[in-house]
């Protein structure tokens, strides 16, 4: 791709990741509106989380089968490339397959072990225990989602695996609004379920319009299939890090109080919407043409393109960081606050978010890093420096939350993301000589003196409308939209001052619109 085509797929992208965002924010609305921060919601929060330590298994698959599929594109036929999809589907089917029988089959140790203080309520365990079960199902098709998505990406197709998320919060909203009074906690697992099913289904139509079918084909001696799986297997460690440090997070906070695990995941979501919906867009565009730029033995474009990516990263991910802090208890009342989810909740969920949200900006940079070192065919680096993370969180988890309970975990997270994210930079620079990590200090700088007084503008904007959060949805609604309208306009236009060049490139794009009307 030409230079500055990184920033034009990625808005196109993020339309899709915004839509589903848009409907994230409704569905975890009605969830906690049913559930509140209550036992049942502290069970499917948990579940999930197991469940989700799985989805490494899609990514991994997606993540490898991208530069390897890039090269068959570049250089074999149809015929050849399909018959490697269909190895690889139906290699991971078998093991997803097996993964879930012993899943279902442990589900009981699994809870006994991992949220043991559960088993001095029986009736709360055994309830547990039975939505684990359910939802072990959706193991299945993260193999599926993770091949046929991996296909679109490799043949420059991002916007479906965009609308996955869209597709499948869709299906949650449908049960909360209409079912889940009938069917409670069993049928929202095994609406879970079906909402992975539906993320993968999606892709199928444009998978078959590229060519591909499918057809058994399972041959283990494949080199190509070993050589994804050796990928993979480093790529699955690093990756699953980040939802392991949620579990382990979720896990020390299931014997806090009633709701703690709720509340941790609440401060999660609203910490992550920023990095979901952008950085998220630009690690999918990025990593494609990273790959191409390896395989082309053309790394000076590499170099620029990884520094622009951090860029943009760091345009979008600071500011909203030290907004979302900011603004925290109006934002989480906009997003939350009705049925059971009450204002002693929003206390809670602010309280922990305030020391969640620098994890937003190290992980947009990480998830660049890590795209780059695996488009690079280095998938070591990012699963050593991932566990290295692990340690630290786990430490530090076990020591804070005893004296600082929630807000502690979320602490905790931040520093292991931050030490991490530094770590791989310094390697990043050693292992490629030469990127301008120079000029993106200096972007950065630019970045957090617009940022901070951005921040300072919207603090007394907030303080001259609010009075209390009791003054309602309408009141708290009007703080965001203003603050957000204005504290936007006025950071666009400081970067642009200071003179940052995506700043320069976005301004240009839109003068040119303007013109040619």
């Amino acid at each position: 791709m030409k230079e500055n085509k990184v920033l034009k797929s990625s808005m196109i992208v993020m339309i899709f990741v915004i839509l589903g965002k848009v409907l994230a924010i409704v569905r975890d609305s009605l969830m906690l509106a049913k559930f509140g921060t209550t036992h049942s919601a502290d069970i499917y929060v948990w579940c999930f989380g197991v469940v989700f330590l799985f989805t490494s298994l899609g990514y991994g698959l997606s993540t490898t089968i991208i530069p390897i599929l890039t090269e068959y594109i570049e250089t074999k036929e149809l015929k050849e490339r399909n018959r490697f999809v269909n190895n690889v589907t139906n290699t991971s089917m078998l093991l997803t397959i097996i993964i879930t029988g012993v899943g279902i089959l442990f589900s009981y140790y699994i809870v006994y072990y991992f949220a043991n203080n559960l088993s001095n309520d029986p009736v709360m365990f055994n309830q547990t225990v039975k939505i684990l079960k359910i939802m072990f199902l959706s193991v299945l098709f993260l193999t599926l989602q993770g091949v046929v998505a991996g296909v679109l990406q490799a043949h420059k197709e991002f916007s479906i695996p965009a609308a996955m998320a869209a597709a499948a919060n869709l299906i949650y909203i449908i049960y909360l609004s209409l079912f889940v009074d009938k069917f409670g906690l069993t049928g929202f697992a095994i609406t879970t379920v079906l909402a992975f099913f539906v993320q993968f289904i999606i892709n199928v139509p444009k998978f078959k319009k590229l060519g591909y079918g499918y057809k058994f084909e399972l041959n283990f001696r494949d080199k190509d299939l070993k050589k994804l799986f050796i990928l993979m297997i480093p790529i699955i460690i690093s990756t699953s890090t980040m939802q392991l440090n949620l579990f382990i997070n979720r896990s020390f906070a299931m014997g806090l109080y009633e709701g703690a695990t709720a509340v941790l995941d609440c401060a999660n979501k609203v910490t992550l919407l920023t990095y979901e919906v952008f950085a998220v867009a630009v690690s999918m565009i990025i990593y494609p043409i990273l790959s191409t730029f390896i395989v082309q033995n053309n790394h000076e474009e590499y170099k620029k393109s990884l520094v622009k990516s951090i860029n943009i990263i760091n345009l979008v991910m600071i500011p909203a960081a030290l907004a979302i802090v900011i603004l925290r208890e109006p934002l989480i009342s906009v997003l939350y606050l009705r049925g059971k989810f009450t204002l002693s909740d929003v206390k809670l969920v602010s309280e922990a978010l305030v020391l969640y949200s620098p994890t937003m900006i190290a992980y947009g940079v990480r998830d660049i890093l890590n795209r780059a070192f695996y488009s690079a065919k280095d998938t070591k680096t990012p699963m050593i420096y991932s566990m290295v993370g692990v340690v630290i969180n786990v430490a530090l988890s076990a020591i804070l939350y005893k004296y600082m309970s929630v807000p502690g975990l979320t602490l905790s997270s931040s520093i292991s993301a931050t030490v991490i994210t530094v770590m791989l930079l310094i390697k990043m620079n050693k292992k490629f000589p030469g990127i301008q990590f120079s000029s993106m200090i200096k972007t950065i700088e630019k970045i957090s003196i617009a940022s901070i007084i951005m921040g300072f503008v919207i603090y007394f904007m907030k303080k001259i409308f609010i009075i209390n959060l009791i003054s309602g949805f309408v009141l708290n609604l009007t703080i965001l939209f203003v603050c957000a309208v204005i504290g936007s306009i006025l950071y666009f236009a400081l970067t642009y001052l200071l003179k940052i060049e995506e700043t320069m490139y976005i301004w240009n794009i839109f003068k040119s619109k303007i013109s040619k009307k």
